[in-house]
């Protein structure tokens, strides 16, 4: 994993990852909701809800729990632009969340290079250098998941 910039020097951060499957398998994985129930979210957490209409004007929402605890955050917004498979913008709010960020921006762009696939990931807006480095961690460790679920399937994840 390569990061461009420092995410300590701007309120935003982006970061890139290669994945070893076609562009638009990862595609998929960012916008399935049976993908993103595998991959999404961090140990000891579980998917309560995944909810995507995937089109400009679009709503998600991805909700999760605490395994051993009551209580549910999520995340939730607006698809931007829906270009399969190179390019993904949204919006992003959180909700229940254990800090206050303003509503932000995710783009997401995804290049076939060969076997491989570079994903960019840019997320902008956020309230201060703390919750952005806490996201910084989240999306590294997220990309991880991802690594491994496309690693463990191949380029099987459904085109549902």
């Amino acid at each position: 994993m390569q990061s461009v910039g420092d995410p300590q020097s701007v309120l935003a951060l982006e970061l890139r990852r290669t994945f070893r499957a076609p562009a638009d398998a990862v595609f998929r994985a960012w916008t399935q909701p049976a993908a993103l129930r595998e991959w999404w979210c961090p140990p000891g957490w579980a998917a309560s809800e995944v909810d995507i209409d995937l089109r400009v004007g679009g709503a998600y929402r991805i909700a999760m729990r605490r395994r051993d605890r009551a209580g549910e955050i999520a995340v939730h917004g607006r698809f931007l632009e829906v270009t399969p498979p190179e390019r993904l913008v949204f919006t992003w709010c959180w909700e229940g969340a254990f800090f206050d960020d303003p509503e932000g921006r995710v783009v997401l762009a995804f290049r076939q290079l060969g076997d491989i696939t570079e994903l960019v990931l840019r997320h902008e807006n956020f309230a201060d250098p703390g919750v952005r480095q806490q996201h910084w961690s989240g999306w590294l460790a997220a990309c991880g998941r991802l690594d491994h679920l496309l690693s463990a399937k191949g380029t099987a994840v459904s085109a549902d």
